[in-house]
């Protein structure tokens, strides 16, 4: 049985443990409550047999001591046969109560009830409380006083008339007699009332001094000398339980702690309820993302358009997707998995992979992008693109490699077929500057010849020519051979710098020298279109390091492409300044006919003219450009143009700052 059905069993369980708590503490306390209330009951009975007991005991305690009594008084009357002298008398009476000493006084009686002696104590009896008193005499005669207070027994004495003899009169006060603390009996202060009656119904009470909050009347025969009496007690029983109240409270405390165990106990067996519903509750979530996830990966898995496989570090096939089983040509990833039993020997076409593969994977952890050539089922080959890690076991071993394949035979092919494109481009354009850097060498030979005969012609160095159109003609043949041997010359270093053969001469520039030697290359023919040339730089500028001829040559093609697109009256400046980044930015502007933004991408290819009437009228091969930038370049450094069709164009030479000097070597400009 699974977890989630096991909690979904328990739910009634749960539902009434969630109430559990509530109903144990009611429960609880009024079982408590009942149960205290039976303790209560029991011990109620219990104390009140105990105080039947106790009373009956002080009965027969009582009984004894006047029992005793009586005999004493008997005893000491015997020697009293006649009118006792006082100091007899005296002696007798302390004899007697030292022998009992609840007796308070005694007296000798005379008929009427005459008081003849007292005794040491000095208390009387009163005569009235003799009066009429029956004598008997074999026996003791019992009476209360007037006052209630006090127990009279009188005894006659001997040969005494019945009528007008003499008796020993023994007064005892009821309260200590009745209230006297008996050994090993019950405390006094339990008992709220004591009162002795007799059998006429005169009675003497005695009050202990405390309030009965519940009574227990209890009454005792008393057989004293000639007459029955009887002993009435009222105990208190509150006074009674309260000896034994701890076994109430005990009760209680006990129900309570027992309810408060329960009640706890529920608690937590409803806090663990709620946290098992929490918990089922989660679980199912958790179950159903588990299931959406693995579905999903499933998904992924089943209908990935690369092909994924987990193979073991011996070669198993352990799993492979759809995709990997159609790329590879087998009917299914059983076919795949029983026909491959080496997978590293019977994929890998060549020798070397099939080996580097597992063993970079095993070291670095994994691998991306590993090319190899992958044997199909039915022997045809195909490249495929690898990526694998390594999977380890809980020991930390690798024991098996997961990782996904790409067929990437076009990619193959058609990379093949580019690097061939590129390698016969590459051999093309090294074919076409060989060309041109032997043809512009084998130009320059009769060109040279053809300028210096041209000059000598057009200088008439030699001697007169006689027709001066001869001489006009001269001078038109040495300018174009110049012109042409210009224009051999910049295919040549634009040659050689593509063919990587130009190397830089480099050393510490004087920027203002170099620069008014290239304002006065342009000078005579900006003079001669009525164009102001100026320039925008400080005072003091720093060294370059830079081939001074290379510097030189683009400049000059820069001012000279200047001069050459800009229209009477207008202006070409040549600036310089040190940005923020400390770079020297070298600036030629001028107020020509500017050119569009997209024509500027156009301007920089060799060949390539912007067509328009005025550069075809100005005339070019397109290489000032092309050349500036790769000799900049050659410099690591950067050209960037600015131009608008009507306004001018900006083109500024930006020289790394590794290249400038500015702390040292500064040089003043020319003015």
């Amino acid at each position: 049985m699974s977890v989630l059905e096991t909690a979904r069993r328990r739910r009634p369980a749960v539902f009434f443990l969630t109430r559990g708590p509530i109903l144990a503490a009611l429960s609880g306390i009024v079982l408590t409550v009942l149960a205290a209330f039976y303790v209560h009951s029991m011990l109620s009975g219990v104390a009140q047999a105990r105080l039947a007991d106790e009373a009956d005991a002080r009965s027969r305690h009582v009984q004894q001591r006047l029992d005793r009594i009586a005999a004493t008084l008997g005893a000491e009357g015997d020697f009293l046969t006649a009118n006792p002298a006082p100091a007899e008398f005296d002696r007798q009476v302390a004899l007697l109560i030292d022998l009992r000493p609840e007796i308070r006084a005694v007296s000798w009686v005379g008929s009427g009830g005459r008081v003849l002696r007292t005794g040491p104590v000095g208390a009387e009896i009163a005569p009235a409380d003799m009066a009429d008193l029956p004598l008997s005499p074999e026996g003791v005669t019992v009476r209360l006083s007037a006052d209630g207070a006090n127990l009279l027994l009188a005894r006659s004495t001997s040969g005494a008339a019945p009528n007008g003899g003499m008796a020993l009169v023994a007064r005892i006060d009821l309260r200590d007699l009745l209230t006297l603390r008996m050994e090993g009996q019950a405390d006094p202060a339990l008992w709220t009332r004591l009162s002795l009656r007799s059998r006429g119904g005169e009675a003497a009470f005695v009050q202990t001094g405390h309030t009965a909050t519940a009574t227990s009347e209890f009454s005792r025969a008393l057989s004293i000398g000639d007459g029955v009496w009887w002993l009435d007690m009222t105990g208190d029983l509150v006074a009674g339980l309260a000896r034994q109240s701890w076994e109430v409270e005990a009760v209680l405390v006990f129900g309570f702690a027992l309810t408060f165990g329960v009640s706890l106990v529920l608690m937590v067996s409803r806090r663990r309820a709620h946290d098992r519903t929490v918990l089922m509750d989660s679980l199912e979530q958790a179950n159903a993302v588990l299931h959406a996830s693995e579905r999903k990966y499933r998904d992924i898995y089943e209908n990935a358009v690369e092909g994924m496989f987990t193979i073991t570090v011996g070669g198993a096939i352990l799993s492979a997707n759809p995709a990997l089983v159609r790329m590879l040509g087998y009917a299914s990833e059983e076919d795949l998995a029983t026909t491959l039993t080496d997978a590293w020997t019977q994929l890998f076409v060549d020798p070397r992979p099939r080996v580097e593969f597992p063993r970079e994977v095993m070291d670095r952890g994994a691998i991306q992008d590993f090319a190899a050539e992958i044997r199909r089922r039915d022997g045809s080959a195909l490249w495929a693109s690898l990526s694998a890690r390594v999977l380890l076991d809980g020991a930390g071993r690798a024991y098996a490699i997961q990782g996904t394949a790409d067929d990437i035979t076009d990619r193959r092919r058609a990379e093949v077929a580019l690097r061939l494109a590129k390698e016969q481009s590459e051999f093309a354009s090294r074919s076409k500057t060989e060309f041109l850097a032997n043809m512009s060498h084998e130009l320059r030979t009769p060109l040279n010849a053809i300028i210096g005969f041209s000059e000598i012609i057009g200088s008439q160095s030699l001697g007169s020519i006689g027709n001066p159109a001869y001489a006009e003609y001269a001078k038109d043949i040495h300018d174009s051979g110049r012109m042409l041997l210009d224009l051999i010359n910049d295919i040549l270093d634009l040659s050689k710098i593509e063919a990587g053969k130009r190397e830089l001469n480099e050393h510490m520039v004087d920027l203002p020298r170099v620069f008014a030697s290239c304002l006065r290359v342009v000078k005579e023919r900006a003079i001669r279109g009525g164009i102001h040339l100026q320039t925008d730089y400080a005072d003091f500028l720093p060294r370059l390091r830079a081939d001074e001829v290379a510097l030189k040559q683009l400049l000059s093609n820069l001012l000279a492409n200047a001069v050459k697109f800009t229209l009477k009256g207008g202006t070409v400046t040549l600036g310089a300044v040190v940005d923020g980044d400390g770079r020297l930015v070298i600036t030629v502007a001028d107020t020509g006919i500017g050119m569009r933004a997209e024509d500027i991408g156009r301007a920089l290819e060799p060949f390539r003219q912007i067509e328009n009437p005025l550069t075809r009228t100005a005339g070019g091969a397109g290489l000032g450009l092309p050349l500036v930038r790769a000799l900049v370049e050659l410099h690591d450094g950067k050209l960037e143009i600015e131009s608008e069709p009507g306004t001018g164009t900006i083109a500024r030479v930006i020289m790394p700052a590794d290249r400038v000097w500015p702390d040292i070597g500064l040089v003043a400009a020319a003015n």
